[in-house]
């Protein structure tokens, strides 16, 4: 078995923006089972244990939105969700960045500390066994040099165990937010994480990543019994 890692684009790194306020980001498409009401409570849930955080963290939600899962049979998500966020509390907690260009991407996830992804398992997909790949957003955390919170799913444990980020249970409300609430009172984490993610996204350049692809096609045609 050889490994190649989901590779990424090359761009220029940026620094943090100032720790006095963390910002943290979902990245990513906007629709149900992707956890977002997860990281919503969790949210609230730091903002009730530690009150005096609320001014000191913002959640910013941004990526796509396809009209057939967002306005599906169980309705309008959008509206769902944003009810939530009145429910709790966080209306003025939240920045929303819906259909984000492309050219925005990578500045959009360097104006931001740390990515959190809260997916849980497809339960169509868990029928076919478990699913190990990774995530498109989490490999842009990697090439804009940013760490990131995942739950476990997919092969997101793996991705975030190099100091790159940490990683929670799936569906764990509780767990996600001790990790938001660890976060906030060690904001230095970000720092560390994004220090690690850019390496790795150095690592994972698609050049690079191709070098590795003809390499691996070179000694298996060379181990093959019939080759041209």
């Amino acid at each position: 078995m050889a490994v190649i890692h989901h590779a990424n684009l090359d761009i220029a790194s940026a620094p943090l923006p100032s720790l006095d306020t963390l910002h943290l980001l979902y990245f990513g498409f906007i629709y149900r089972g992707k956890g977002i009401e997860d990281l919503v409570q969790a949210l609230a849930n730091v903002f009730k244990q530690a009150p005096e955080l609320r001014d000191r963290v913002r959640l910013t939600l941004a990526g796509g939105t396809a009209a057939e899962m967002a306005f599906g049979a169980g309705g309008n998500y959008l509206e769902q969700l944003n009810a939530q966020i009145a429910a709790l509390g966080l209306t003025g907690c939240i920045d929303w960045r819906l259909n984000l260009p492309s050219d925005e991407i990578a500045r959009t996830i360097q104006a931001h500390h740390v990515m959190v992804l809260p997916y849980r398992e497809s339960k169509k997909l868990g029928l076919l066994g478990r699913q190990r790949g990774t995530s498109g957003a989490l490999s842009w955390a990697a090439a804009c040099g940013r760490g990131a919170i995942t739950s476990d799913a997919r092969a997101f444990a793996e991705e975030v165990a190099s100091g790159n980020g940490a990683i929670y249970p799936e569906g764990d409300v509780a767990a996600l937010s001790e990790q938001l609430l660890h976060l906030a009172r060690t904001p230095l984490l970000a720092r560390d994480w994004a220090e690690r993610a850019g390496e790795i996204g150095r690592e994972r350049l698609w050049p690079l990543t191709a070098q590795q692809f003809k390499q691996l096609f070179k000694q298996a045609i060379a181990g093959a019994p019939y080759g041209t």
